[in-house]
């Protein structure tokens, strides 16, 4: 992570578009650099600061820092294995979100929001069957599942049949009547039928990794959101006798009729059996649709008023008077996105969907020809594979070509290769059915990586971002070696620079200043003028408590204290703008939405070379780097394209004068 950030540091390239007009800016050695691959950094790196000057400022460091990376691909070391496998790490993670598989899923992810806004009622007849029966099984219950369905159809009675066949454990008390269910909570197939049916529509059977649902959708209604209630219960299990139920009713009965008669409700909480609840005045964690027993839920969301309270309801907990506190809308898509998406990563129908979805999409897009089948191949597996323990032996000749993507053959062997890889994540237990998906999961994967081989011919960003990764790499590698480690580890060299410079360390400038962070350009003003107008009063803590006290407003008052040059970044800015106004006391960095107020500039004292090592590192660092580089100029010839050149800069005036 530490080197990936400095990676960054060194030179930060992003996605943005970039001409197709991509003419040679300028040679290094053998190697060409475009038009377009500087104008593209050049204007990321200064969005804040295009302008002409920028620009042929920014040409000279451009191209130091492509000098380097030609100097270290003139040393391969972007051959080297180590240096191979970390690139292709970042290349699977920057190819993602270019990929039909990623477009898929946020496909999915979107369709998913847009089916929550909905809640829906269903009744359910369950057959049992788990993903890993037998055949024998798995054909059982389908073929139940399918007369199940004639039986419906031809009229038989919904509550009859389901408690004769569903293995629902709740059916002998609701007789497959479900109440409302939030559609996050219902398997992706279900939901494909709730989404393409009509109110009293019956399903055919529908096959789940659970087993087999026949279903009917009863309604459907708007997502609730959230309620916060209070209630009052009082205890009256299914197991108490019937005359203390009835006791128990008279009870919450009473308890109803003193509400009715202008009782306030937080007094009558006191008599409530929960009495967890009934010291935050009956108050109950907010909830949703299907977090609460159904009768209790039902009564809580026909609740439409604040304040408002229910008629005693029954529930398997006792009785329960439900006061509503509060309407709380469902989340928007950005508060549910991380909840969403990884429910539809998790999900195994839709992995299922998005693979089959990708798989056609690319055979399609990618010239793919099947040539052979499996039959020669399956007569080589065995129950070994079942066992996850197959192996390629010698003797098997697997030469034969499955398949073709844009002229590339794939053959058995690569077939056989990957089964090895792979088997133990498949758990089937039947031999066909695990060769039928690792074979439909091998074309998926040799289709995927021909895609990944063409993103950086169709997307200009991708190829750019890849480039950025790239070059970044080396120049951290190269710059290790060169310029970093030398620096840190000659002492000796250190000690002679330190010695050649002890004048500059020993009077150098230093500031006593106080830095604030602030939220909008208005905070900032609003802090300048009370500055201006008092400093003794607006001290630091006494100003970013007076400037917070207005809405809206946010300072942050970070650190006061004594910095010379090298030990503090903002402090660095300071100094060098202080030599050249020596009265300004507040300076602004509007880009990092950072100011100071100078509260005293002092020449620092002597201090001893360990206490110093930091900023000598830092300079000798410079230094070598810089001889480095006089080295590398006399090295490489370097032509620029003058005319290329003026080209960028007339349509960096064009682009301004829009």
């Amino acid at each position: 992570m530490k080197k990936l950030k400095l990676i960054f540091v060194l030179f930060i390239l992003t996605g943005i578009a970039v001409a197709q007009n991509n003419e040679t800016l300028m040679i290094i050695g053998d190697k060409k650099i475009t038009k377009d691959e500087f104008s593209y950094i050049y204007k990321k790196n200064n969005s804040d600061n295009i302008n002409e000057q920028s620009l042929t400022e920014y040409l000279e460091l451009f191209k130091n820092f492509k000098l380097k990376v030609v100097e270290a691909e003139s040393l391969k070391m972007d051959t080297s294995l180590m240096f191979k496998q970390e690139l292709n790490g970042y290349h699977e993670q920057l190819a993602k979100p270019y990929l039909t598989e990623t477009k898929k899923i946020e496909d999915m992810i979107k369709e998913a929001f847009i089916r929550a806004q909905k809640e829906i009622k269903l009744d359910i007849i369950f057959i049992k069957v788990m993903k890993n029966a037998s055949v024998q099984e798995k054909q059982a219950a389908s073929e139940k599942a399918q007369k199940t369905h004639e039986r419906l159809l031809n009229g038989e009675d919904f509550e009859k049949l389901a408690l004769e066949i569903s293995d629902d454990k709740s059916v002998t008390v609701n007789k497959g009547h479900l109440s409302f269910l939030q559609t996050l909570k219902i398997p992706y197939s279900i939901q494909n039928f709730v989404f393409n049916a009509k109110i009293g529509d019956y399903s055919s059977p529908v096959k789940t990794d659970y087993g087999y649902y026949l279903l009917k959708l009863v309604d459907t209604r708007p997502a609730q959101g959230y309620r916060r209630v209070a209630h009052i219960m009082i205890n009256a299990n299914d197991q108490i006798k019937e005359d203390e139920q009835k006791l128990k009713k008279e009870k919450i009965d009473s308890i109803y009729n003193r509400l009715l008669k202008g009782d306030k409700f937080e007094d009558l909480v006191k008599f409530s059996d929960d009495k967890g609840s009934a010291q935050n005045s009956g108050e109950i964690q907010k909830f949703t649709t299907g977090r609460m027993v159904p009768e209790f839920e039902t009564a809580a969301f026909n609740l439409k008023k604040i304040n408002e309270f229910s008629k005693p309801i029954k529930t398997t907990f006792g009785w329960h008077i439900i006061k509503l506190l509060e309407i709380i809308p469902p989340d928007p898509f950005d508060v549910q996105k991380d909840e969403i998406s990884k429910v539809v990563e998790k999900d195994e129908e839709r992995k299922e969907d998005v693979k089959n979805y990708t798989r056609e999409k690319l055979k399609k897009e990618l010239n793919y020809k099947h040539l052979n089948g499996l039959n020669n191949f399956t007569v080589l597996v065995d129950s070994s594979l079942i066992q996850s323990k197959w192996e390629l032996k010698q003797e098997h000749d697997l030469k034969t070509v499955l398949f073709t993507i844009q002229e590339k053959a794939f053959t058995e062997y690569d077939f056989a290769q990957f089964i090895q890889e792979k088997q133990k994540k498949y758990p089937e237990n039947d031999i066909q059915t695990k060769l039928n998906k690792m074979y439909d999961d091998f074309v998926l994967k040799c289709l995927t990586d021909i895609e990944k081989e063409g993103l950086a011919e169709q997307y200009s960003e991708y190829k750019y971002l890849m480039q950025e990764y790239h070059d970044g790499m080396l120049l951290f590698d190269l710059m290790k070696k060169e310029i970093w480690d030398k620096a840190s580890e000659d002492s000796t060299g250190l000690k002679e620079f330190y010695n050649k410079n002890i004048e500059k360390y020993n009077n150098r400038t230093a500031v006593d200043i106080s830095i604030f962070k602030y939220q909008n350009d208005k905070t900032f003003t609003a802090a300048e003028k009370l500055l201006k107008k008092s400093r003794e009063k607006y001290t630091d803590e006494i100003l970013t408590e007076t400037i917070n006290k207005k809405k809206n407003n946010k300072l942050t008052f970070e650190i006061r204290s004594e910095f010379s040059k090298g030990e503090n970044g903002i402090a660095d800015k300071v100094i060098e703008l202080k030599d050249q106004n020596k009265n300004q006391k507040i300076i602004n960095f509007p880009n990092e939405k950072t100011f100071v107020y100078i509260n005293n500039t002092i020449k620092s004292k002597q201090k001893a070379y360990d206490e110093i090592k930091g900023l000598i590192i830092s300079d000798y660092q410079k230094q070598l780097e810089d001889e480095w580089l006089y080295k590398l100029k006399n090295k490489y010839q370097i032509t620029v394209n003058n005319d290329v050149f003026e080209q960028i800069k007339k349509n960096l005036n064009n682009n301004i004068n829009q």
